[in-house]
């Protein structure tokens, strides 16, 4: 199951994004495309989520693997994320600190499956280039 999850990640090609906010309550919110944990579901696995709720507990650096493990709760649904390690070590410290117990966070990322478990997973690559083989002007002998 480990390997699946490295192989997942080592893979992701879309860049996701998080976005984070104070601490205000999760009804407040009513951004488009916001999910709450209980509207979330396995149909959406491997497709971009972008949810919404409190940070009921975190870890940080689990299993010695870097980043961090949360688990985001509305009422009785729960949904987990993790952030990369390498990814972790990008951010500023302010939006670091949002990530503590009881703080509001929304997150955007690809939802996978562990188990039966629905994690979402942030992480981050480079953007596309955008010179493409079919426009690159090629030099003779180059």
């Amino acid at each position: 199951m480990k390997l699946r999850y490295v192989i997942l990640v080592a893979f992701l090609a879309l860049p996701l994004i998080i976005g984070c906010s104070g601490q205000t309550s999760i009804t407040e919110t009513s951004e488009a495309g916001v999910l709450s944990p209980d509207q979330v579901d396995s149909s959406m696995v491997d497709q971009i989520v972008k949810v919404r709720g409190e940070i009921l507990w975190v870890v940080q650096n689990p299993g010695g693997l870097g980043g961090l493990y949360a688990k985001l709760g509305e009422g009785e649904s729960e949904i987990s994320i993790r952030i990369q390690g390498d990814v972790w070590e990008t951010l500023d410290e302010k939006t670091k600190a949002q990530f503590e117990e009881g703080k509001i966070v929304t997150v955007e990322g690809i939802l996978f499956q562990a188990g039966k478990e629905l994690v979402v997973i942030w992480g981050k690559v480079s953007p596309p280039s955008t010179t493409s083989p079919a426009n690159t002007p090629w030099k003779k002998g180059s």
